[in-house]
């Protein structure tokens, strides 16, 4: 992608300035347990205050360490590694070559107070895995899950706001709706959490993960709450949407500088940032239902309705992508309360919308499109152009040929729970996060199989997003457990790497020329370590596999997946025996090998009105009989089949 030049900033608030210094230098030294013996794989970083900056390395083995590219100003260093008190030295130098740093071994309090939320959560006992794969995709939608020490806490009526807020998006089976708060007060009360097994942290980074630089740059003011999603831009710039605060914000990596833009009124929810191939920025107002464009040039914002005329807005624009190599520049986004994906014209400005399978067959918890569907995720593949998308909600993966008008849409049904923000590979292969089940899986678009990968501790990990390198290695947010994770498909590797702060709540990654890796914090800010947004990059450094753990792939056998079976339900109604006979049957394969929506308008146009009455009877029984039902759609469709077939 070619940018143009970025012109000198000539108005907006500033509100950290800096100057580029000369020479850059560096702190060295060593950290040592209580006895004097040499640390390794703790992490140090010195932060520099003045420009909201801060730069860590791992130690070596023998606890070594050296932090270069500092700015020639005194430093506060810190000294972090799992299992060990904090340290913090104030007012170090910069050219120091001898600072020792004794670290104690933390323990009560202190010690649970390092526990990710992935240990946490993994205290919050459920009925069945069914359930607890649904209050995941519910209630870490937003957040992450039991980080008690920087949790908010809450009285029972705003657990109970929360949850109906949340339930908006995600759907809460109703029979966890009933229990869900005692459980969660019951749990994370201060006196439970004294009784918890005590917590054994992992094992320090080693091997190429301990190689890596870190740096952070402190985003806004403390609980400003969310910055959702960052994009790279020309010239050392990194550009962060806050979601709440309705801002831009874009940092200069070069000089530190940061210049806060807000959106105009009238448009909120900024979500996600792509560039047009231009350079200009395109955001997603996800509350408004709008399209904005930040031109990099002029320093100013243009506002677009995301649907077509004459409807004002879309529901909830979501992720965009745009396609470097599409000779038009097409922005697309998807739109997870319409059940849509739209382009818009770069210049024209003219919006298309492709509508997705329909959700009347394919509602899921919920009711509604929103809580039924939600496309989420998306992105082009650079092998054919074909546009790909997932469905959270709704469980699906699907594709849209751009290139024909109705966009040939198919979809695919993957073998896990919460396809999130997909990317595709250099080589065309479909790349998914399941962020419920923990999983990650590669998608073969020609041969039509998946590759499962299982995430360590995955019953408790929420893989949000994920992305490709130009390389072909897999970066996936450990979204649970404040890591960042890199996949070698050659070699299925899995390395982790730690991130500086605890609660960092990423939801995208990005990639420099120089193959650094780039991820935000998201948030909500008030339940984060340092009450702050970052942006943060990763410099490798090493991309072997020392340290990292061998996964094995497979395919799940999908009549045993337990998001696929439904809850026991015992049936009262007056078609009781019947519905349960029903369930039991088959699907047709021709709506298993076609595209589902036009198998089943096309048997559903066939029925007279006496059957379409009896589904519509049959279906109202089996929905008030079992509100959680799984794959509904399926359902719906066994009961047509049935009623086709038999009851003429």
């Amino acid at each position: 992608m070619k940018f143009k030049p970025f012109l000198k900033n000539a108005f907006a608030l500033t509100i950290a300035t800096s100057a580029i210094f000369a020479e850059a230098k560096n702190i060295s030294g060593k950290v040592t347990d209580e006895n004097g013996k040499g640390l390794g794989g703790a992490f140090v970083s010195a932060q520099d205050i003045e420009n909201r900056k801060s730069t860590g390395v791992f130690t070596a083995k023998d606890g070594s360490f050296t932090i270069d590219g500092l700015r020639d100003k005194n430093h506060k260093v810190r000294a972090r590694l799992m299992g060990q008190n904090d340290v913090w030295l104030e007012d170090i130098a910069v050219g120091a070559k001898s600072v020792t740093i004794k670290m104690t071994t933390a323990t009560g309090w202190k010690l649970e107070k390092q526990r990710p939320a992935d240990s946490a959560f993994s205290m919050l006992k459920f009925d069945s895995n069914r359930d607890k794969l649904n209050f995941k995709m519910f209630c870490s939608y937003c957040h992450q899950i039991g980080t008690v020490p920087f949790r908010t806490p809450e009285k029972p009526v705003d657990w109970e706001t929360m949850i109906r807020r949340m339930d908006g998006f995600g759907g809460l089976y109703r029979h966890s709706q009933k229990t869900i708060i005692k459980r969660i007060i019951d749990t994370y009360k201060d006196d439970a959490v004294d009784s918890w097994p005590r917590f054994v942290p992992p094992a320090a980074p080693r091997g190429s993960a301990a190689k890596a630089k870190i740096t952070w740059w402190e985003l806004g003011k403390r609980y400003e709450s969310s910055y959702h999603d960052l994009e790279l831009g020309p010239n050392g710039l990194a550009y962060a949407v806050n979601i709440s605060k309705q801002y831009l914000v874009t940092l200069d990596t070069k000089t530190d500088k940061q210049v806060y833009k807000k959106f105009p009124r009238g448009s909120y929810g900024p979500h996600s940032i792509e560039p047009d191939n231009e350079g200009h920025m395109w955001v997603t107002m996800c509350a408004t239902g709008q399209m904005a464009k930040y031109d990099i040039h002029k320093k100013n914002f243009e506002i677009y309705s995301s649907a077509e005329a004459p409807a004002r807005r879309g529901g909830y624009p979501h992720t965009l992508r745009v396609n470097p190599q599409d000779p038009e520049g097409l922005v697309w986004y998807t739109d997870a309360g319409r059940n849509s994906v739209f382009t818009i014209h770069p210049k024209t400005k003219k919006v298309k919308e492709y509508h997705l399978l329909s959700a009347n067959q394919a509602v899921a918890a919920g009711k509604g499109e929103s809580r039924g569907i939600t496309p989420y995720g998306l992105d082009f593949s650079p092998v054919d152009g074909m546009i790909w998308y997932s469905k959270l909600n709704r469980n699906r993966i699907g594709r849209i040929d751009p290139n024909v008008p109705d966009g040939d849409i198919t979809e695919w049904n993957p073998p896990f729970r919460g396809p999130r923000r997909l990317h595709i590979a250099p080589d065309g292969m479909i790349w998914v996060p399941g962020f419920a089940s923990g999983v990650f899986a590669k998608f073969h678009p020609k041969t039509e199989k998946w590759t499962v990968y299982d995430l360590p501790n995955k019953e408790n990990q929420i893989p949000y997003a994920l992305n490709v390198a130009p390389n072909g290695h897999v970066w996936i947010c450990g979204t649970g457990n404040d890591t960042l994770l890199r996949f070698n498909p050659d070699t299925e590797y899995l390395v982790t790497y730690r991130l500086p702060n605890r609660v960092s709540y990423t939801r995208e990654i990005e990639f420099d020329a120089d193959g650094n890796v780039w991820t935000s914090t998201s948030g909500p800010s008030r339940h984060m370590e340092t009450g702050f947004g970052a942006i943060i990059k990763l410099e490798p450094k090493d991309l072997s596999d020392t340290g990292g753990v061998k996964l094995k792939g497979y395919m799940p056998d999908r009549s045993k997946l337990t998001y696929d079976q439904p809850r026991p339900v015992n049936y009262t109604g007056p078609n009781a025996k019947l519905l349960q006979k029903i369930a039991k049957t088959k699907l047709p394969q021709a709506y298993l090998n076609g595209k589902h929506q036009p198998y089943v308008d096309a048997t559903y146009k066939k029925l007279t009105e006496k059957q379409k009455h009896r589904i519509h009877l049959l279906w109202q029984e089996k929905r008030k009989a079992d509100t959680d039902i799984p794959n509904a759609g399926q359902h719906f469709v066994r009961i047509m089949e049935y009623v086709a077939k038999n009851e003429k």
